[in-house]
């Protein structure tokens, strides 16, 4: 929404011809190109900013949050690494038993694998959803806040705005966990077959297969844990991302550190800021 369009919408709203539902619509896509753009700008500039005063919290939050992060990536690898280590030594030992033997274990692993990935995946949907309802109890309180206070319009529809979208979002996933259930069901299934035949093929082998199956059980359940760490711990960077970018979009233009830090990004910078005054003059025309 430029200035010139807001001048010539506002004429029109003045004899009558008000178009308020489009105003909304428009307005809520640009808070949440908004949002997205505040966090690009965060993601970009974050490592600049650990001698501003005011986003030396951040930056040691992203720090010690990125460094987290990595520190369970490198535990994943090194467990595959022993998994890989572990399946090795067991191929190595079926093949002077039986050929056939391996060519079950193989099949077994990788259907192992995919029903682990999808129980990993549903992991991060259920943090994800828990992550996006706590937000949303916060903003239906600060909604509830500003209405009982006669709050500022502009901010209460942004809460609101903020409210459906993150209803939308919790409906995106809740159609993707009913999916994935379906998917596991049809895998674990399969998985389960494939269990059965192994097992009869390995009827000599039984004790010492057993003994590397739990161990690699473990191991992939320790693997799920830790993908679900990194779950956690990205959905805390990515606020941050966001925190960053909001404030430090406005900074640059007042505070000279700020907009040195930015100054790759000043394009960026100025698309946010047409995006605040736009999504205002949206809810103006709105009569928000």
């Amino acid at each position: 929404m430029t200035q010139r369009r807001f001048f010539i919408a506002n004429l029109l709203k003045k004899i009558g011809i008000s178009r308020k539902q489009k105003r909304l619509l428009e307005a809520g896509t640009e808070l949440r190109l908004l949002r997205e753009a505040e966090e690009i700008l965060g993601r970009s500039v974050w490592a600049k900013l650990k001698d501003i005063e005011q986003y030396k919290e951040n930056y040691l939050n992203i720090s010690n949050l990125l460094q987290e992060k990595n520190a369970y990536q490198e535990k994943i690898l090194g467990i595959k690494s022993k998994i890989e280590e572990i399946k090795r030594s067991q191929e190595s030992k079926f093949k002077e038993d039986n050929n056939s033997v391996i060519n079950f274990d193989e099949h077994y692993e990788k259907q192992k694998l995919i029903v682990d990935q999808i129980k990993s995946e549903q992991v991060d949907i259920s943090n994800v959803a828990a992550n996006i309802k706590n937000i949303f109890d916060q903003s239906v309180a600060r909604l509830q806040t500003l209405m009982n206070e006669n709050g500022d319009k502009a901010e209460i529809n942004a809460e609101k705005a903020k409210i459906e979208q993150l209803k939308s979002k919790f409906s995106d996933l809740k159609e993707k966990k009913l999916l994935s259930d379906e998917n596991l069901a049809k895998e674990t299934a399969l998985l389960t077959k494939i269990s059965e035949s192994l097992n009869g093929a390995k009827i000599t082998y039984k004790d010492t297969a057993a003994g590397n199956y739990e161990i690699m059980g473990k191991a992939n359940k320790a693997i799920s844990t830790y993908f679900a760490k990194i779950g956690q711990l990205e959905n805390q960077i990515l606020l941050n991302y966001s925190q960053v970018g909001q404030n430090i979009s406005n900074d640059c233009y007042t505070n000279i550190e700020c907009r040195e830090a930015v100054k790759s990004k000043l394009m960026l910078c100025k698309i946010i800021k047409a995006l605040r005054r736009s999504i205002d003059l949206n809810q103006i025309l709105a009569d928000r």
